[in-house]
């Protein structure tokens, strides 16, 4: 699903066997309101090793010791920290990088550094990376979880999104009864990003030669960052001339050009695939969904690091009370690299995919699971997937 988005359409970090490794776990926070911060940034100086942390700014990593890790998080100043053992959790904070608020927008500079950040995507977008990423999906009908899947894939990107994607192996799980179950939603995960194949004069995304025309846009702030300015635009669709009903915010490196954040909401989502025990009658009402790409900066073009997707709806069933559903996913990628595996084929996403046949082509192996280092999970997390575990839902592959 591209920036058009196509209509129609936690994690886990596999860590290669190194001398001396150790189990690091910690949590990063702001400097100054002591606050956790969400999906920072986590790597290893010199190696391939690397997480993120989790929705409470919690990570967990297998690393060689001692070693130096390298945190980052666009709002913040970048920190190196020197890490002897793994004795204790590690407690970093970062301090907030300096944001100046600007009180009027000057003429076009938004929509000029919008194209030019376009211009630059469509000159690198063929530079791809190769490595794995970690899906893991939970769908909760009433706030209750009523199904879980984690995917590994090898995985292809480049800095407009996914390019393709082969399933290493997976496991998935739901409970018996659940009233709905999301039979594709990996593919939002693998569609979504910055269309780079529409005419550059007539495409209507939100990264184009001509996003003025179609959005309105604020400039929400400048941060300081390493010597360079980091700027956070806001969007808003026009009324009939944006393809979607949509808003979010961009943030882009003034200085390379690069987008290094995308968050994009919209209630105009439409035909999501579903498997219902009431099929004839369900509907889906007050549908809303947002999609974040976060990437790091690199020298030759930005590195996808993870995406995620939210979304949340209402099923109407006749004589029934509307009951809240949300299916949530993140996706994190890792181990990239220049080179692909030749041994792997890259596929895009196709639209008749479902995510549980694919599974099953894979051998479930409980080891696997148990015994690879995770971006440690939130505690909530933690419950929903003890409880799945402990019932041998996994194992079982629940139909």
């Amino acid at each position: 699903m591209k920036l058009t988005l196509l209509a129609g359409l936690l994690l886990a970090v596999i860590i290669r066997p190194a001398a001396a490794q150790s189990r690091l776990t910690g949590k990063i926070l702001d400097a100054a309101t002591g606050q956790p911060i969400p999906y920072a940034s986590i790597s290893v100086l010199s190696t391939t090793a690397g997480t993120t942390s989790n929705a409470e700014g919690e990570f967990e990593l297998k690393a060689a010791l001692p070693g130096r890790l390298v945190i980052s998080e666009l709002g913040h100043r970048r920190d190196t920290v020197a890490v002897a053992a793994a004795t204790a959790p590690l407690l970093v904070r970062l301090q907030p990088a300096s944001v100046l608020l600007p009180e009027v927008q000057v003429g076009s500079y938004l929509g000029d550094l919008i194209a030019q950040a376009y211009r630059q995507l469509r000159r690198t977008t063929a530079k791809k990376m190769y490595g794995q990423a970690f899906y893991r999906q939970i769908t909760r009908i009433a706030n209750d979880a009523t199904e879980v899947q984690e995917m590994v894939w090898d995985a292809a990107t480049t800095n407009a999104g996914m390019d393709g994607s082969a399933i290493v192996t997976g496991r998935f799980a739901k409970k018996m009864k659940a009233q709905i179950s999301f039979n594709n939603f990996s593919v939002f995960t693998k569609r979504f990003g910055f269309n780079m194949k529409d005419d550059s004069l007539t495409q209507r995304g939100i990264l184009g030669l001509n996003t003025a025309r179609f959005y309105t846009l604020s400039l929400l702030g400048v941060t300081q960052s390493e010597g360079q300015q980091l700027v956070e635009i806001g969007f808003e669709s026009k009324p009939g001339l944006a393809p979607l009903t949509a808003k979010g915010t961009l943030v882009i490196n003034e200085t390379t050009r690069q987008v290094l954040h995308l968050r994009f909401e919209t209630p105009d989502l439409v035909n999501v695939k579903t498997n219902s025990l009431v099929s004839l009658v369900v509907k889906l009402k007050d549908q809303h969904s947002v999609f974040e790409m976060d990437f790091q900066p690199a020298p030759n073009a930005a590195v996808l690091t993870y995406i995620k997707v939210d979304y949340r709806a209402s099923l109407a069933v006749p004589l029934q009370r509307n009951v809240a559903i949300q299916a949530s996913s993140f996706t994190y990628f890792y181990n990239s690299r220049a080179t692909p595996d030749a041994s792997v084929t890259y596929a895009p996403a196709k639209g008749g995919e479902v995510d549980l046949a694919l599974i099953k082509q894979t051998t479930y192996d409980p080891a696997f699971w148990q015994n690879n280092a995770v971006v440690k999970r939130t505690p909530l997390e933690e419950q929903v997937m003890k409880s799945f575990e402990q019932k041998g839902a996994f194992g079982t592959m629940l139909p």
